[in-house]
């Protein structure tokens, strides 16, 4: 259930909405003079200075009586407009354009902004000045001297050599690089030291030796060395969590004697930036030229506007109309997961299967996979005419039916198209959407007051319903709002509950310093990922080097060590990780795997219409009337643009106010404003197209009161979806005691043999086959097992074991070479290769990996002569039914119950049902086939077979039955899924997940009729 939480964020803009109006009938020669008194306000130039020191100084010398040229006054002139038009109609915070402010819930809405004077500036220093002083610090010889210094937290143990992310500095932008270094008995010492911190003389002392005749200059040359590399960082590395770091750095070197000059200067900024004022910001800027004489005072500042309000509540009731509303949209959902992430799924698994490694060493571009960035011709009678769904490309609604829906609605070519619950219930799929614990929703309430609003008459434009936190948002602000900050810990709180055995963890990195400033947020979990960053988490830190992945399911599950839980990463701020690095992308893409994020409204139509309706359900708008004007379609002539925009205006019907979307601005023209055409028009001659969109939000839609006029809002509502619950299995991680890996050499030999499906089948039936007689005939080997893959390329892989002949491997090498050269040599075999065989522990057990490696040599037997009884293509429509029935005698041969039975192949059944994005239409194609074949089955699994099948059949029953009396199983249901899973991968020819889907949801339906028969009939269920 999702429902609002009880407190909110509003964004409004520092001006009233009345200033638009006041522009709207000044003629363009009247604008120098308009804006000119408009900026003589001493606040709107302070605001301007925040914004931008560049803009200002010109700005005062215009101001001052300067004279400018007549182009450069225009530049700056509709540059203050276009500002003003920001002051007053675009919400997003930013500076002193716009503030932010925690409101709760309450019986009824009220919202009255209090005086100018009242709101508060959180200024501070912009991170890159920060940074750039905390690196300036470390420079000083007496100050180095007293930090402590750490290991570089992106660390990794590969082969023989560490590897580490590091990074250079052009123009204060960080350019990192992947780099190695050798795995020393020095390092090692030094980077145990360093762990929980060490001063560069405890770091010598740890390396000087009288015997290995090392002298301290010797030591402190190679310490210095290892700081010039970044393996090892000091402790004034940046922070994004906690205390703000400019806090944290005076904190730091406040102790150091060498350092009270300093400590002195940044004193006094973080005392005129309390009382801010722009005699303090020149003093601030002052003092930093001091510290930093190098350095551009260009964005000096970061500052944030907390806006004072006599009252801020919206009703209950209207935040459950909300919510409501969410819920019956949720069919918007899209998928979270990213093509990277999808990718990275699919090359791990080709690798790994379901080994669990270093997450360092599967992000590693040289020694695992990194990260960003068939169909044949096989005959397979049991999937003719089984049509799977398609991967949703809008998450839980099928493409089609959105676009169907869209078209059909476009064909009415109405302004608006309005939603109903029969549509959106048409667009659900079987597929339950699935919306995170927590997450928000964003957009403007549109109402003429706020008692309006309360009577049921308004609207809401969304922006979006996002996740997976309702933190996302809001993070970077609560350092300056300790309300807000209280609750979004509560909200992040109630997240965790839902899932208490799982941990949390905010990802901590800082990818450039100037991204600190919206990175910038208090710990807001306990736990923290730390990717070169420094952190406040002590103990619960995770560094990456921390981390365990596997594939459990089909999805990525991250593994504390050192806290044997799973861990899901969280990034509480809106920073956009896309273009980050591969860790970081990761983590941050990570965090969506488990839910759909959330929804919005995307058209499906394709970009060639010139007018698309606004879209409404209920009073939620999903989408505003959007046009697109493009110049080659409009014989643009930028002599006549007043002209051609009326006309294009009175053409396709466009209201008095319009919005364009410039990248993430937002810009509102008022068609009616001589100056706001003008300025559309510099726009339109400058772009090849131009999308307009309506704004909703009318200044008679405005009601927030404020002591000059109404104002524009944007809400961030958090929600919470009490029904997030995670269906992850616990962790049982066992403890690998024994052999892993196995070279060429040792008592396994691993060959792949790369050929097509059906050449395949033929060197199994006519050359392994005989081999594999002749070498355990005479001793050569003791056990062998084969299976079938792709990995792009479809292969066999086969493993042979001798334990007690150390130079087995080579007689079999050698016979391989002669039985398979001639269709080397003819291209039926693209090549033969060796490789190290990796036990899968994980899946396996450690106590069952050598009995289950026995189970797979008595199956492979099995399956190589049953494939010899295969000999035309109608023996592949038999080949699927006698996968059925192997199945059920692998089941029996383990002594399953016939309602052990039914409950495995119904977890395997919706399991598999699930991975193909199962729907009705599906479930009906399933049920039809199964009625085609249930009577065959059911025979065949009576024991009506061939006498050879039944003879083989027995066979690799006793023999595992023989292995069972002797072995305990502790996950005998985890074990049958993968053992089954196997025996239909050696015996089937391709498509074999499909065929599983099949076989599965046969068995499904054959031992639900068999219990149900049994219990009706009043029979001992065994």
């Amino acid at each position: 259930m999702i429902c609002a939480e009880n407190y909110f964020a509003l964004r409004t803009p520092m001006l009233p909405v009345s200033t638009l109006q006041r522009l709207q009938h000044i003629e363009i020669n009247m604008l120098p003079s308009v804006i000119r008194e408009i900026f003589a306000d001493p606040g709107l130039q302070e605001a301007i200075y925040i914004a931008s020191i560049d803009l200002y100084q010109e700005m005062q010398r215009w101001l001052s009586g300067q004279p400018l040229a007549a182009k450069e006054e225009e530049k700056l002139v509709f540059s203050l407009y276009r500002y003003l038009l920001r002051m007053s109609t675009r919400c997003t915070p930013y500076g002193l354009f716009a503030g932010v402010t925690t409101g709760s819930s309450h019986t009824h809405t009220e919202v009255f902004l209090g005086d100018d004077q009242l709101h508060r500036k959180y200024c501070r220093l912009d991170m890159n000045y920060v940074a750039e002083l905390a690196g300036a610090i470390t420079t000083v010889p007496a100050i180095r001297e007293k930090l402590l210094y750490y290991p570089n937290n992106s660390i990794y143990l590969s082969g023989s050599r560490f590897r580490y992310a590091a990074y250079t500095l052009r123009n204060k932008v960080r350019n990192y690089y992947l780099t190695a270094v050798d795995n020393t008995d020095y390092l090692r010492e030094i980077l145990a030291t360093a762990t929980s911190g060490a001063t560069l003389e405890q770091i010598r002392q740890c390396l000087i030796s009288e015997e290995n005749e090392i002298t301290w200059y010797d030591a402190d040359e190679f310490v210095q060395e290892l700081l010039a590399n970044q393996l090892l960082v000091s402790e004034l590395e940046p922070t994004v969590t906690g205390t703000e770091f400019f806090h944290t750095l005076l904190q730091r070197i406040q102790p150091i004697p060498e350092a009270n000059d300093i400590t002195t200067q940044l004193q006094k900024i973080v005392t005129l930036l309390q009382q801010p004022s722009m005699a303090a910001y020149s003093e601030v800027n002052r003092i930093v030229k001091s510290l930093l004489p190098d350095t551009s005072s260009k964005d000096l500042l970061q500052t944030d506007l907390y806006l004072h309000t006599t009252a801020n509540h919206l009703s209950q009731k209207v935040l459950g109309e909300l919510a409501t509303h969410t819920s019956d949209l949720a069919v918007l959902a899209r998928s979270g997961i990213s093509p990277d992430l999808e990718q990275f799924i699919s090359a791990f698994s080709a690798r790994y299967e379901e080994q669990e490694v270093p997450l360092s060493l599967a992000l590693d571009t040289e020694a695992g996979i990194g990260y960003g960035a068939h169909t044949g011709g096989d005959h397979t009678p049991l999937l003719d005419e089984l049509q799977l769904p398609a991967t949703p490309e809008n998450g839980s609604v099928a493409a089609d039916k959105l676009l169907t829906l869209q078209l059909q609605r476009l064909r009415e070519n109405t302004a608006e198209v309005v939603l109903t619950k029969a549509d959106l219930q048409g667009l659900q799929s079987d597929r339950t959407p699935k919306l995170p614990a927590s997450g928000y929703l964003m957009g403007k309430l549109l109402a003429g007051s706020a008692a309006a609003i309360d009577e049921g008459n308004y609207l809401f434009e969304l922006h979006g319903c996002n996740g997976p936190s309702a933190a996302n948002l809001l993070g970077r602000f609560c350092h300056g709002d300790a309300f807000l900050s209280a609750q979004v810990n509560i909200s992040l709180r109630k997240e965790e509950e839902l899932n208490r055995d799982i941990i949390f963890a905010e990802v901590v990195h800082l990818p450039e310093s100037r991204t600190g400033n919206i990175l910038m947020r208090p710990r807001l979990r306990p736990y923290e990922i730390v990717y070169l960053a420094a952190s406040e988490a002590g103990a619960e830190q995770i560094p990456v080097s921390d981390l365990m992945i596997s594939i459990r399911q089909g999805k990525i599950r991250l593994r504390s060590v050192k806290h044997n839980k799973w861990v899901i990463p969280r990034m509480s701020t809106a920073h956009n990780y896309r273009n980050g690095l591969p860790v970081y992308k990761f983590l941050c893409e990570l965090q969506f795997q488990d839910y759909e994020p959330g929804y919005n409204w995307q058209w499906l139509v394709g970009s060639d219409f010139t007018f698309l309706p606004r879209v409404r359900y209920g009073n939620f708008i999903l989408h505003k009337r959007t046009w697109i004007w493009r110049k080659a379609d409009n014989a643009y002539n930028r002599d006549r643009y007043h002209e051609q925009i009326q006309a294009f205006r009175q053409k396709w019907d466009l209201p008095q106010y319009v919005v364009i979307s410039e990248g993430d601005n937002d810009l509102v023209i008022d068609l009616d404003s001589p100056v706001a055409v003008a300025l559309l028009g510099k726009i339109m001659d400058r772009s090849e197209q131009v999308v307009l969109q309506e704004l909703l939000q009318t200044p008679d839609r405005c009601w927030i009161e404020g002591p000059h006029g109404k104002h524009a809002n944007e809400l961030v509502l958090p929600l919470y979806n009490s029904g997030a619950t995670l269906d992850i299995p616990p962790v049982a991680i066992p403890k690998a005691d024994i052999q892993r890996s196995f070279h060429t050499g040792s008592e396994w030999l691993y060959v792949k043999i790369y050929c097509g499906t059906r050449t395949a089948e033929d060197i199994l039936k006519e050359m392994i086959a005989p081999l594999v007689t002749e070498l355990l005939e005479n001793d050569v080997i003791q056990q062998w097992f084969f299976i079938r893959y792709t990995d792009p390329d479809h292969h066999i892989r086969v493993r042979f074991r001798h334990a007690d002949d150390p130079g087995f491997w080579q007689v079999v090498l050698q016979r391989l070479y002669e039985i398979t050269h001639l269709s080397v040599n003819k291209n039926l075999v693209s090549k033969i290769q060796t490789d190290t065989y990796t036990r899968e522990i994980e899946r396996y057990g450690n106590d069952t990996m050598a009995f289950s490696e026995m189970v797979f040599h008595h199956d492979s037997q099995f399956v190589l002569q049953l494939i010899q009884l295969l000999d035309d293509e109608s023996g592949e429509e038999y080949r699927w039914k006698i996968g059925v029935v192997g199945t059920d005698q692998l089941l029996e041969a383990f002594g399953f119950t016939l309602e052990q039975k039914a409950a495995l192949m119904q977890q395997l059944q919706q399991h598999f049902f699930k991975e193909f994005n199962g729907n009705k239409g599906l479930q009906q194609q399933l049920n039809d086939k199964y009625r085609q074949a249930s009577s065959e089955l059911t025979s065949m699994l009576a024991g009506e077979l061939p006498d050879e099948v039944v003879q083989l059949l027995r066979e690799r029953s006793a023999a595992i039955s023989e292995m069972i009396a002797l072995q305990e199983l502790p996950d005998k249901f985890g074990l049958m899924s993968s053992y089954i899973h196997m025996f239909l991968n050696r015996l089937l020819l391709a498509a074999q997940r499909k065929h599983e889907l099949v076989i599965y949801h046969f068995l499904d339906r054959y031992y639900t009729s068999m219990v149900a028969r049994a219990k009706k009939t009043g029979k001992v269920i065994a």
